[in-house]
């Protein structure tokens, strides 16, 4: 009877392994296209059937980027602006959800909880004239100041650091740590921190993508074409090139790699931060 449950089982665990490997591979095939399109001429791309297997014009498709911008300088603002607006925003939110998730008697505290979650309901299109107007009076508009400094205060990211903290960190340890002699900031950057590292990779992750990924608020307050991010630069490049769809597939690449490479770096961390709490 064991042996028949064993090889059920095993079986199983073969026919989900497959499934899974078949949607990976359907996933990663636009991926794949996209690479192969980026080294292929343009009358290569739209043949039939289409291209399997890269092809030589990559050195043309990159010089064709050229023409427009320099391939690269969309990637270095793109760094620019996330990296800061990540790591301020990352601080910004662990210490805030320290706060709320030890000091949960202090005057205020469910008031400026609530403020906090009541934002996520908050489109962040609904405020974008007086932003502008707002950045405009500080003097703010093309650079990168307004896309960091009024970032760093997330809704999500403290409400996700007070939650993670909350059932991470018990409060047995915060008053042996008091009777060590450690106060607040001690407390949490030499025994909180190290401990909410996954939360922390997993906010990283998330914040740097959306932050790299973002359109609309870049376009409100970068007018020059020098200080473009990527997704404006790709914009830029299909409008001036609306058909040359090899040169906007490597450009595409060329913005893809440093978030492939963040999150390979942090992939470990940021599962953890996903799953924590699932297994006690």
């Amino acid at each position: 009877m064991k042996g028949l449950l064993a090889n059920r089982e095993r079986r199983f665990n073969v026919l989900v392994t497959l499934a899974l490997v078949l949607l990976s591979v359907f996933f990663l095939l636009p991926l794949y296209w996209t690479a192969v399109f980026a080294t292929r001429t343009l009358s290569e791309v739209f043949q039939f059937p289409p291209p399997f297997w890269f092809g030589g014009n990559v050195v043309q498709n990159y010089l064709n980027i050229a023409n427009v911008y320099p391939p690269f300088r969309p990637v270095w603002n793109s760094l620019a602006v996330a990296v800061p607006k990540t790591i301020g925003l990352v601080l910004v939110s662990a210490l805030a959800g320290y706060g709320f998730a030890r000091y949960a008697r202090a005057p205020g505290h469910k008031f400026l909880l609530v403020m906090a979650f009541a934002t996520l309901f908050f489109p962040p299109s609904l405020a974008l004239i007086p932003f502008f107007l707002q950045m405009s009076w500080l003097g703010w508009l093309n650079t990168f100041w307004p896309l960091i400094v009024p970032t760093l205060a997330s809704g999500f990211g403290v409400i996700w650091m007070y939650t993670y903290i909350g059932t991470t960190i018990p409060r047995e340890l915060y008053e042996a740590a008091e009777m060590d002699g450690a106060k607040g900031f001690a407390t949490f950057f030499f025994i909180v921190l190290p401990i909410i590292r996954p939360g922390l990779a997993a906010l990283s992750v998330w914040t740097l993508i959306s932050t790299w990924n973002d359109y609309q608020l870049p376009l409100v307050v970068l007018g020059e074409g020098t200080r473009f991010t990527v997704p404006l630069a790709l914009t830029m490049l299909s409008e001036t090139h609306y058909s040359d769809m090899p040169a906007v597939m490597l450009a595409t690449l060329i913005g893809l790699v440093p978030v492939f490479i963040l999150f390979a770096f942090l992939s470990r961390q940021f599962i953890a931060g996903l799953t924590s709490g699932t297994v006690k």
